[in-house]
């Protein structure tokens, strides 16, 4: 029976997948509130599902979003696009799970999981591949499973980014060995979807610091590696021009949303402010998330107070600080230093405050005119680099002890170290008994590992890992739960917050360009009544000029519902003004009722109106006007104006009259299209070369 059971659980290709699984069911069980709909998602977790819910819903529908008509009174949905990556072939799994009847919600947070275990996986098979054993493998899996990753995913958006980040990482490693077919692929298909994000800059920052270091440690390997891969794109040459006809096509999307974001078409006023760059996603220098990561407070919880633990506080299972105790009297070899100066050049940037490194690279690298959460750069490289450091340093460690003919000095020692780490606890506040457990197990671990002659089992070593870690990770995370349902619940707080903001300005991080000028000068509440109303016919018909009192005049004009519409002096001409004495004081404000005009339908991009009038009227759709709307009157394009600084507004003539509006061009819906198809095809096309890979391997 013994045998059987050895043989069942090492069997290394057939049941690795099932030490990943164990883990992966562990983390759900811990996070199981979130995905019963108990718990909410937190802070910009929160926008970033309604823009892939709204993306993914019209896209079930055939319908390609370049326009949200909610988002402010109407807003280019490009630069929403671009946060999420639009072309990700993963999004088609929430489609399918809606199509089964799968709630939006539900569809979201299964996606994250899916998500978040392919990052998992990717980090296990990079550390598998620098570490060859599968026990450090699955050790720094379960480490960086169990770590504050495992609560980010539910309060901010970077694990949309993290993924192809970390696969390219894989692939390109695995290059670097051996140069394949299915790992230039996966290099160029993780590139392309970093590429079209509107935050590229994360991924060429750690990229070029790691290229930069990798040629300074392993500069011998470097040329190597250049020769091999010089070799593989001359012997394929079809294939090469494929990647690169994707890599180039990947790129689209950004050049066309940095052209718009120099436009004026859309305003990030409170990101922008203080931006020495004329695009609207540039960042001024002091807007630089607040600070940097040690103004955030994120490591304020790290060894204590795990019991008012909050989202977005870093924390890492204390095994991943007791090996790195341990491992300071082990060899330190040539992985563990490169990994350790990317975490110090890493640091350096996001330091912003203490160190000057971050102001000389805004000031003469472009790209660091873009990023504005500096601190991401821990989640996206420190973090893992961190825990792969530890676990490098946990085979230096157990290697030490194996190739040591003292095994009682080396017990001796790891005792020490527990009880230094235990002796450094106590001095901390509100550690919880999971923490206490961990270090025990731990303890437990080393003294079977030096007792047993290191003849300890695969499968006894990997579920003491694992039951250490997720001791100590289920307590805290419980304390992360019961926190929330305290804040999340609390009705009154939310309410009472409400109230006081109300007579304020509208608070905008991005809208319509005009829409962000006018907001500075009419009344919230104003405003509010006014655009409410989503269809007013005008008589009347004036001209403006951008000036003080002119926007005193239209706010009482939009707080009357006077029967008088402005389009700009320098937009329009005479022919198109209108003022007449014998027409209503008031403008026609629900012409839906009163039979003047029907919706026959609606998306996000477009408006197909019918109109019954008996005379000539100007029409203001209170949706944001933009430059890529196109109006059509039977059939015929007619000028769309910007109607009271910020809406769409049309003459319509007397009688029935179809009208329809549309944004941009069909063009344009045709190239996001083929995009999607290149992506989605390029996807299935890599799936293809690795399921074929093992077997080619195994005939070769």
């Amino acid at each position: 029976m013994k045998s059987f059971i050895d043989k069942f659980f090492t069997n290394t290709s057939r049941f690795e997948f099932l030490f990943l699984i164990i883990p992966f069911i562990l983390w759900v069980f811990c996070f199981r509130y979130f995905f019963t709909g108990h718990l909410w998602i937190e802070a910009d977790a929160i926008s970033y599902a309604n823009h892939i819910n709204f993306f993914t819903d019209n896209l079930s529908k055939g319908v390609y979003p370049l326009w949200d008509p909610a988002w402010f009174y109407g807003a280019p949905y490009d630069f929403f696009l671009r946060r999420i990556g639009d072309v990700n072939p993963f999004f088609f799994l929430i489609i399918l799970l809606k199509l089964v009847g799968v709630p939006s919600a539900t569809a979201y947070l299964i996606f994250l999981a899916v998500y978040y275990f392919l990052a998992g996986l990717a980090f296990y098979l990079i550390t598998r591949f620098l570490l060859v054993d599968r026990f450090y493998a699955f050790t720094a899996y379960v480490l960086f499973l169990f770590s504050s990753w495992g609560s980010e995913i539910f309060y901010n958006y970077i694990i949309i980014i993290f993924v192809p980040i970390i696969w390219f990482f894989y692939f390109l490693l695995s290059f670097s060995r051996s140069p394949q077919k299915v790992c230039f692929l996966g290099m160029c298909l993780c590139v392309g979807l970093v590429v079209t994000t509107y935050i590229p800059f994360f991924f060429l920052t750690i990229l070029a610091i790691f290229s930069f270091l990798y040629i300074l440690f392993y500069g011998k390997e470097c040329i190597d590696f250049f020769k091999r891969g010089f070799a593989f794109l001359r012997k394929n040459k079809i294939f090469t021009a494929f990647c690169v006809f994707f890599l180039l096509s990947s790129c689209i999307p950004g050049l066309i949303f940095y052209k718009e974001s120099k436009s004026g078409e859309f305003a990030l006023p409170n990101r922008h402010f203080g931006a020495d760059n004329s695009s609207a996603v540039a960042v001024g220098l002091e807007n630089v998330a607040s600070g940097d990561i040690i103004s955030h407070g994120f490591f304020d919880r790290i060894f204590d107070d795990h019991a008012h633990i909050d989202m977005g506080d870093i924390y890492l299972p204390y095994i991943f600080f007791l090996v790195l105790l341990a491992a300071t009297c082990a060899r330190v070899n040539k992985l563990i230093f490169f990994l350790l100066f990317n975490i110090l050049a890493l640091s350096l940037i996001t330091i912003t405050s203490a160190a000057g490194a971050h102001r000389f690279l805004y000031e003469h690298v472009i790209i660091f005119k873009f990023i504005r959460n500096i601190y991401y750069f821990f989640w996206l490289a420190m973090l893992p680099m961190g825990v792969l450091l530890s676990v490098a340093a946990f085979k230096s460690l157990l290697t030490a002890i194996n190739n040591s003919s003292k095994k009682i000095a080396w017990l001796v020692y790891i005792i020490f170290c527990h009880l230094i780490f235990a002796l450094f606890l106590s001095a901390h506040q509100g550690v919880l008994t999971g923490a206490w457990a961990a270090i025990f197990i731990s303890l437990v671990y080393f003294i079977i590992y030096i007792y047993c002659e290191n003849k300890i089992s695969f499968l006894a070593g990997f579920f003491i890992i694992l039951l250490a870690v997720f001791t100590q990770s289920a307590q805290v995370y419980k304390s992360l739960d019961n926190k929330l349902f305290q804040v999340q619940h609390n009705d009154t707080v939310y309410n009472n917050q409400h109230k006081d903001d109300v007579d304020e300005k509208i608070s905008l991080y991005y809208a319509s360009g005009w829409f962000s000028i006018l907001v500075n000068y009419i009344h919230t509440l104003v405003l509010e009544g006014y655009a409410n109303h989503r269809f007013i016919f005008y008589d009347n018909v004036l001209p403006y000029k951008d000036n003080s009192e002119f926007f005193k005049t239209l706010g009482t004009v939009m707080s009357s519902m006077t029967n008088m519409a402005f389009v700009p002096e320098t937009e329009s001409g005479p022919g198109d003004w209108k003022k007449s004495p014998y027409t209503a004081i008031q403008a026609d404000i629900d012409p839906v009722a009163s039979g003047k005009l029907s919706v026959v339908r609606s998306d996000a991009n477009t408006w197909v109106l019918k109109t019954h009038l008996s005379n000539s009227q100007f029409l203001v759709i209170n949706d944001n006007y933009n430059s890529a709307w196109h109006a059509f009157i039977n059939g015929h394009q007619v000028h769309l104006f910007r109607a009271n600084v910020s809406f769409k507004g049309l003459w319509v003539p007397s009688g029935e009259s179809d009208i329809v509006l549309r944004f941009s061009s069909p063009k344009r819906y045709l190239l996001q299209f083929a995009l999607i198809a290149l992506f989605a095809g390029t996807f299935l096309y890599l799936l293809m070369l690795i399921l074929s890979f093992p077997r080619k391997r195994e005939s070769s």
